[in-house]
C-alpha cells in the first residue's frame, strides 16, 4: 500500500489516533478502533486486549508493507512497480519527494521483483538473513538497484537499503552515498555498478556473506566491514576501497595491508594503493533491528563483542513492543521524549518526514532508536532550536540511533546569529562524559542533509557533534547538499550553509565508514584523543567565498562567478 498524496508529508500535530489507508489488499495494515478525538473504544478489558495485541504486531502505518513468503499477489507486485516508476528519477518527486517506504519480508521464501527508488528500504524480518530468502518474481528480478534509467550515471543513486535477506542469485546494487547492503547473503555475484560510464560514488556493505565476487566496476570508493568475501576485485582508480575486520571465504581475517607505525612506513606504501585491508573493530556491536519470533515482533539488539572479524548473525538481546515506542503521522517530539526518559522505552520511527516542535533528547541508558523508510527529522523554525541540536544524548552510555536521518531547517535569521547548533549532539562540551568502552554509543547509517528539498535557506552550525567518549559510528554520510530542487550553476537555491560537517570532541571515538562533503569551513574538526577513523571521504565544496556566505541568501551568482572565487577543486579528496 501507499500513502495518498496528502499523507505522504507527515505533519506533527497533536492526535492520537493512528493513520492507515482501507486499501490494504496484500499488506499488513491495523487501525484499532477510535472515536472522534482518537480514543479507543470499549471497556478496559477490551482496551488491554487491544493493547495486548498491538504489541504483538504493532501498527507501522501507511507506508510500511509487509509481505507473506510466497509468491507476491499480482496487485502488490504491480505496486511496487508503480512506486520505483513513481520515484527512481533524479528530479523533485524522486530525488527530493517526501515519500518515504519501508517494505518487510516475513520470514520464509519470497517470489518477489523490487526495483528500489529512493528513500526506499527493504528488511528481512528474521533472526538472521538465512531466514527470509528473496527469489525473483514473475518478472525475474528479485531485489535489485540497477541502471539509472536515461543513460544517467548512478553517482545520486542515494536514500536506499536492503538488509537481512539471502539473495540465491547475483545482485546488481548500483548505489552511491547513504544505500547501505548491510546483513544479507549474497550466492553469486555482487556487482556494485554497471561498469563504463556508469559511474558510482558510494557506498556501505557490512556484517555479509559474498559467495561470488565483488564487482566494483566504476565504483569511486567503497567501505566493506565485518563481511565474508573475496577479495576486491581491483583497487580503485582515484578513491579507495577498504575492508575493514573482513574475511576470506575460508574464515580467515584478511592480514592488514598497512602499516603506519613511526619509522616503519615502507617505501612502497607511499603511493596510491586503491585497496585497504584492516583489523576487525577493536569495540563494536551490530546494528539493532526488527524481526518475528514466535508470530510476534521484537526488537533485537545486538551485544558489544572486542576484536571480532567476520559477521555477527547470532548475538544479543531481545525485546518486546510493549517496550517499543511507534510513532504514527500524529507523533510530537514530546511524545517521544516522555516515551525514552519516562517510560524508558525505545523507539522505532516509522516511514515518513517529521516537522519537530522541540528537540529530541535522550537522558536515559541503553535507548535505541530506529528509522525505518528513511523517516527524515526536521526542526520547525522555532526558537526553541537556538543552540540546541535537533537529537540530543546526554551523558548516558549505551544509547543506539540507527538509521536516522536529520535534515536542517529553516533558518530563523539571515545572518546565522540564530543556528541551530547541531543535527546531532553527544553531550556538551562544558560537560563531557567520558563513555565507557563495555557500553559505547553507537550511531548506524547515519545521515544529515543540509539542502536539497528547501524552499526558503536552510541551515545548521554542525551536523554532528560528538562531545562524549566512546561513541562509535558505522556510515555515515554528513552532505551538504551540492544539488537541491532548483540550482544556478553549482549553487542552490536559496542558499545552504554549515559550518562543520563533523565536530569530536570527545575521546576514544571511533568512526568507521566516514563521509562527509560540501561544508563551508573545515570539514571535520576533530579535538578529541585516542580517536579512530577507518575509511575517510570527503569533498570540498564547489562554492567558496564571499558570496556562499550565510548574510548572501538572496544572491546566487551564476556558475561563471563561483568559478572565479574558487581556485581549487577536488572531485573526491579520499583517504584509505
Amino acid at each position: 500500500m501507499r500513502a495518498t498524496p496528502a499523507m505522504l508529508r507527515t505533519w506533527l500535530v497533536l492526535a492520537l489516533a493512528p493513520v492507515c489507508a482501507s486499501d490494504c489488499t496484500g499488506v499488513h495494515c491495523e487501525v484499532d478502533a477510535a472515536d472522534a478525538a482518537g480514543l479507543l473504544q470499549g471497556t478496559p478489558r477490551r482496551q488491554a486486549a487491544l493493547q495486548q495485541e498491538s504489541h504483538r504486531s504493532p501498527n507501522f502505518g501507511p507506508n510500511v508493507i509487509v509481505i507473506e513468503p510466497g509468491e507476491t499477489p499480482v496487485e502488490l507486485q504491480a505496486k511496487l512497480l508503480e512506486l520505483y516508476n513513481a520515484y527512481i528519477s533524479w528530479d523533485e518527486p524522486g530525488q527530493f519527494g517526501n515519500h518515504r517506504t519501508a517494505v518487510f519480508l516475513k520470514p520464509g521464501v519470497h517470489q518477489v521483483d523490487i526495483l528500489l527508488p529512493y528513500y526506499f528500504q527493504v528488511l528481512g524480518l528474521g533472526a538472521s538473513p538465512l531466514d527470509t530468502i528473496a527469489k525473483p518474481g514473475p518478472d525475474g528480478i528479485g531485489l535489485e538497484v540497477g541502471q539509472q534509467p536515461g543513460g544517467l550515471p548512478n553517482t545520486n543513486t542515494f536514500w536506499r537499503s536492503i538488509e537481512n535477506v539471502d539473495i540465491p542469485q547475483n545482485l546488481d546494487f548500483f548505489v552511491s552515498q547513504a544505500a547501505p547492503l548491510r546483513k544479507v547473503r549474497v550466492q553469486g555475484n555482487l556487482a556494485l555498478s554497471g561498469g563504463g560510464t556508469d559511474y558510482t560514488s558510494g557506498g556501505c556493505l557490512a556484517n555479509s556473506e559474498i559467495w561470488g565476487a565483488i564487482l566494483t566496476g566504476t565504483q569511486q570508493q567503497w567501505y566493506t566491514r565485518g563481511t565474508k568475501m573475496q577479495p576486491y576485485d581491483h583497487p580503485a582508480g582515484l578513491g579507495s576501497y577498504a575492508a575493514v575486520g573482513c574475511v576470506s571465504p575460508s574464515g580467515s581475517p584478511f592480514p592488514p595491508s598497512y602499516n603506519v607505525g613511526e619509522g616503519e612506513h615502507k617505501p612502497w606504501q607511499t603511493g596510491h594503493s586503491g585497496a585497504t585491508y584492516t583489523e576487525a573493530p577493536s569495540v563494536f556491536a551490530e546494528k539493532p533491528f526488527i524481526m518475528i519470533e514466535e508470530d510476534e515482533y521484537k526488537l533485537r539488539i545486538p551485544e558489544v563483542l572486542t576484536d571480532h572479524a567476520g559477521p555477527d548473525w547470532q548475538t544479543g538481546s531481545t525485546v518486546g513492543f510493549d517496550k517499543v515506542f511507534v510513532t504514527n503521522a500524529n507523533t510530537t517530539a514530546s511524545d517521544i521524549n516522555h516515551a525514552i526518559n519516562t517510560k524508558g522505552h525505545h523507539v522505532v520511527i516509522t516511514p515518513g518526514v517529521y516537522e519537530l516542535e522541540e528537540p529530541i533528547v535522550i537522558n536515559r541508558s541503553n535507548i535505541v532508536v530506529l528509522g525505518l523508510g528513511f523517516a527524515t527529522l526536521v526542526p520547525k523554525k522555532l526558537d526553541i532550536f537556538e543552540g540546541k541540536a535537533v537529537i540530543e544524548v546526554g551523558a548516558v552510555d549505551g544509547v543506539r540511533l540507527a538509521s536516522v536521518f536529520v535534515q536542517a531547517g529553516p533558518q530563523n535569521s539571515s545572518n546565522y546569529t540564530k543556528a541551530v547548533k547541531a543535527l546531532v549532539r553527544w553531550g556538551t562540551p562544558d560537560a563531557p562524559y567520558a563513555g565507557k568502552k563495555e557500553n559505547p554509543g553507537f550511531m548506524y547509517d547515519f545521515v544529515a542533509r543540509v539542502g536539497g528539498p528547501d524552499d526558503v535557506p536552510a541551515g545548521v552550525g554542525t551536523m554532528l557533534e560528538v562531545n562524549n567518549g566512546w561513541v562509535i559510528t558505522d556510515n555515515t554520510w554528513l552532505w551538504q547538499a551540492d544539488h537541491c530542487k532548483q540550482n544556478s550553476g553549482a549553487l542552490c537555491i536559496p542558499q545552504r550553509y554549515s559550518n562543520h560537517c563533523l565536530v569530536v570532541n570527545g575521546d576514544d571515538v571511533h568512526m568507521y565508514g566516514l563521509m562527509a562533503e560540501h561544508s563551508n569551513k573545515d570539514i571535520v574538526v576533530w579535538n578529541g584523543e585516542r580517536g579512530k577513523t577507518y575509511f575517510y571521504q570527503s569533498e570540498f565544496k564547489y562554492t567558496m567565498g564571499v558570496l556562499s556566505e550565510p548574510d548572501t541568501w538572496q544572491i546566487v551568482p551564476h556558475s561563471e562567478t563561483w568559478r572565479k572565487q574558487c581556485t581549487c577543486s577536488c572531485p573526491h579528496a579520499l583517504s584509505q
